[in-house]
């Protein structure tokens, strides 16, 4: 498969490779997981995107290419039609909020991702179950310089946490054990604006296989941000009307 091919001659491709998939991905029946308290996704809806925000201290070991690709083959038993994108998000921008050399973190950070991304689609092409062209590899600054309202989210919830002492509380939890400084706190801001802008679909994302981006579900192998949750509900970042599918 060509990775440079159209999306619908994408499709067309990979259902000539996989004849009893254009059956299945119309008519599986999705079982129900029965173990509630995981409170597991028993079926995706369609045409959306799985978004993978990968830490770069994980991509050796809990997000590595082989975890990613388990993660996906999971993913696949709650998908009953062919529409949803993959994009693998690599937070490299928020490793240059220390105090190291930018070259050496800029060194370190790009081997990482590019063995990474290598290692996956290797896997991608040699299993041919996936659609490579649905695959899109992008760093963390992709969403800050495409996202007109960055600027102003982070700067709201940076003078937030002098005003608000739960929310500056929540915000030093989300530290999980590093040094309290301006450095790390920043880390932890960044990340809850990008994830908000994801969520809230005020950044656009590379489209194959996605028509009319009905959903997105961030894939994360950790415990969320308290503190992401707070804002959230308190809703200090604006957020849009949901329409009902």
């Amino acid at each position: 498969m060509d990775i440079g091919t159209s999306r619908e001659q994408a499709i067309q491709d990979w259902i000539k490779d996989h004849p009893e998939s254009k059956i299945d991905w119309e008519k599986a029946q999705i079982q129900l997981n029965g173990k509630d308290e995981f409170r597991d996704i028993n079926k995706l809806p369609h045409d959306g995107y799985l978004v993978f925000p990968l830490s770069m201290s994980r991509l050796n070991e809990g997000q590595s290419a082989e975890e990613c690709y388990k993660v996906l083959e999971e993913f696949e038993k709650k998908i009953t039609k062919i529409g949803l994108d993959v994009v693998f998000l690599y937070t490299n921008g928020l490793y240059f909020n220390n105090n190291e050399s930018a070259l050496d973190v800029r060194k370190r950070t790009l081997g990482q991702m590019l063995s990474h991304r290598n290692a996956l689609i290797k896997i991608i092409l040699k299993k041919r179950k996936y659609v490579p062209q649905a695959m899109h590899f992008l760093p963390w600054d992709y969403v800050i310089l495409n996202s007109p309202e960055y600027q102003e989210f982070f700067q709201k919830l940076c003078d937030l946490k002098e005003k608000d002492a739960k929310f500056g509380g929540l915000l030093k939890q989300g530290l999980k054990g590093r040094v309290d400084n301006e450095a790390n706190i920043n880390f932890v801001v960044e990340e809850i604006v990008v994830t908000h802008l994801i969520r809230q679909k005020m950044i656009e994302f590379p489209k194959t296989l996605v028509k009319n981006d009905n959903f997105r579900l961030i894939v994360y192998p950790g415990e969320y941000l308290a503190v992401d949750l707070y804002q959230w509900k308190k809703k200090i970042l604006s957020q849009k009307e949901e329409k009902r599918q």
